[in-house]
């Protein structure tokens, strides 16, 4: 039995873009393409007004002749298991609303008239399965995206036309013509071929499903020859966790495996792209700790404009820029040599890419800049509005000091000021804790910073400590542990905020980037306690917070994201008893009974001990004593 496997759909939905893609992993099919490949009189028509002919000349009538004796010619050209770009259905659904629009009548009579013609021309007994790619499942959203995603503005009639097809194809899915119906909305290329094809599994069509998707995000590097990728491609997979691999690599592995000799003269680009998109998916399901990718580089514009169709918002382009001067300089080649890799890169667009980029980075500075560049490029896309902000239970008190600190920071430039620590999770103690602030601000020159009236304390003699950042660094990450944890939470649930203005855009961390920064001030926490406890006189208020600093990086670590001391405490003494803190409660010690009573000092400076000898453990793995190593022994 014959079988015929037909996409349709709205215009500029993809339909022949995930048709190719398609028939690519389908066994033995043969892509028979769109009716248009089967009559000689389409170019015959395509050579005058295509338009003027559709909606004027042409009577519906001849508009159905020519298209389903098109059809007809294809499916009997299309051997025993063919894919179509438009079946049947699709094709009564275009004639339909063309008849609608030219004709004057309602959607659903030229529906009923077109059906009635194309009987006529029906093709030899088959199997047809019919998959429906949509826009939206609303008919007038479904016209809108058509139209919209249009390269020149649309005239009316066409517009007109849109609407009516997607009234047909509404009515067509009430009626039950298509097996199988996809809605495409924003999603990126990847996705919906990736349902295609599970769709297709579904219904007993064999074709080879996608390798599964752990990607979380994809740099594309590109620019001209020696302006920095590699290094940048280096600084990815070194301080940001991307697995770093070559384009020409990847595509000559999928050549291989398809058996195909050339693919830069077999594959078109956007056919390069997609089974370059395949290899890196199958990377990564080999690695399954690669979900960052770096690919270097980027020379051909077709294609890298499709990759990024293919992965959506996941997909970066960063373009490399340096003056040709600071090129030559750095290349350790011929400038004769430098120009020819220039001008084959050109032919192929790989300049025009900076017309799509992303990010454009200006390398002509120092490595320091470069790294600065690219920390922001890779932290940019985290960006997440903070929530309106909650009630945070401030104490009475102190509101009034935090209402005017609020106002004498806040100006224009002013992005958010805020109250961390203890003041933002409800952990404030009188007479132990401090007053944290945090304001962010788009440009921080000192002379603004000298002229506000912060107060250093509070009404009853609580530290004001007041920390600073642009917007800039909060969006890149370029903060303390400290505050990124504390950005990560506003992100999150937005007590502490104070003021926050409206289009306030911060870096939304994931758990594990906040566990690894805090990891990494672990060693400066440690040194820390160790000068503050082995002081002869030691601030046990500073100690006792050193000591709960430490409890909250390793419980981060285990997987306990906790702020308040009291829970952290207790949290610590019940998941790590072999540490054997003994650490008092925060009741104990608040106010001024730390300073008053000699055993609680003790207590304090007894867990500081503990705790730096736990630490002093983690980590460590039976290893033999370097002093009786093999060889060692003189007598």
């Amino acid at each position: 039995m014959r079988i015929a496997v037909t996409l349709n759909g709205a215009d500029n939905v993809g339909k022949t873009t995930n048709a190719r893609w398609l028939a690519s992993a389908m066994p033995d099919v043969e892509f028979t393409g769109t009716v248009d490949r089967w009559d000689r009189r389409w170019a015959e028509v395509s050579r005058r007004d295509f338009s003027q002919w559709w909606f004027v000349d042409s009577t519906t009538d001849k508009h159905i002749d020519l298209v389903f004796s098109s059809h007809a010619a294809r499916c009997a050209g299309g051997g025993p298991f063919a894919l179509e770009d438009r079946g049947w259905p699709m094709l009564v659904a275009t004639c339909a609303a063309t008849a609608a629009v030219k004709d004057g009548i309602s959607t659903a009579e030229a529906l009923a008239h077109v059906e009635a013609k194309a009987r006529r021309y029906a093709p030899a007994p088959r199997r047809e399965l019919h998959l429906l790619l949509r826009h939206s499942d609303q008919p007038a959203a479904e016209a809108h995206h058509a139209v919209a995603r249009e390269p020149l503005a649309a005239t009316e009639r066409y517009a007109e036309y849109q609407r009516r097809l997607a009234e047909a194809i509404d009515l067509q899915v009430g009626s039950g013509e298509y097996q199988a119906i996809v809605v495409r909305g924003d999603r990126p290329l990847l996705d919906v071929q990736r349902e295609l094809r599970e769709v297709l599994t579904q219904l007993g069509v064999p074709v080879v499903s996608l390798p599964p998707d752990r990607i979380e995000h994809l740099w594309v590097l590109a620019g001209m020859s020696e302006s920095g990728k590699s290094t940048v491609g280096e600084l990815l997979r070194t301080e940001h966790t991307a697995a770093r691999l070559k384009i020409g690599y990847l595509i000559q592995l999928a050549a291989d495996r398809l058996r195909v000799s050339d693919p830069y003269r077999e594959w078109d680009e956007p056919t390069q792209a997609q089974m370059l998109t395949e290899e890196i998916l199958r990377f990564a399901a080999l690695n399954p700790g690669s979900h960052r990718i770096s690919l270097e580089s980027a020379h051909r514009f077709d294609a890298t404009a499709h990759l990024r169709r293919i992965w959506g918002e996941r997909c970066e382009i960063v373009f490399l820029r340096l003056p040709d001067r600071l090129r030559a300089q750095r290349a350790t080649e011929a400038m004769e040599s430098l120009a020819t890799r220039d001008a084959i890169k050109q032919s192929r667009g790989a300049d025009r890419i900076a017309s799509i980029a992303d990010t454009i980075i200006d390398n002509g500075h120092s490595l320091a800049a470069l790294k600065r560049a690219v920390t922001e490029a890779v932290h940019r896309r985290s960006g997440a509005r903070v929530p309106p902000h909650l009630e945070t239970a401030i104490p009475e008190a102190l509101q009034p000091v935090l209402a005017d600190c609020a106002a004498t920071l806040t100006d224009s430039q002013t992005a958010l000021v805020a109250a961390t620590g203890s003041l933002a999770h409800q952990g404030w103690h009188p007479g132990w804790s401090d007053i944290d602030l945090l304001v962010v601000r788009d440009t921080l020159p000192l002379h603004w910073l000298q002229t506000r009236r912060v107060p250093q304390s509070g009404p009853a003699g609580e530290k004001i400590a007041l920390s600073s950042f642009t917007t800039r660094e909060i969006l890149a990450g370029l903060v303390p542990p400290r505050v990124l944890h504390a950005v990560r939470q506003m992100a999150r649930d937005g007590c502490g905020l104070l003021y926050r203005r409206s289009d306030l855009v911060i870096n939304a961390f994931d758990a594990p980037t906040d566990d690894r920064a805090s990891r990494s001030e672990l060693p400066l926490v440690a040194m820390v306690l160790r000068r503050l406890a082995a002081n002869p006189e030691p601030d046990v208020r500073a100690v006792y917070k050193h000591i709960v600093l430490i409890m909250k990086i390793i419980l981060r670590a285990d997987g306990m994201d906790l702020d308040a001391s009291e829970e952290v405490r207790l949290a610590f003494a019940t998941s790590h008893p072999d540490a054997d803190v003994d650490l008092p409660a925060v009741a104990e010690v608040g106010g001024d009974r730390w300073r008053q009573d000699e055993t609680l000092s003790h207590r304090v400076r007894g867990a500081a001990a503990k705790i730096l000898a736990y630490h002093d453990t983690l980590g460590c793995t039976a290893t033999s004593d370097p002093l009786k190593t093999e060889g060692s022994d003189l007598r």
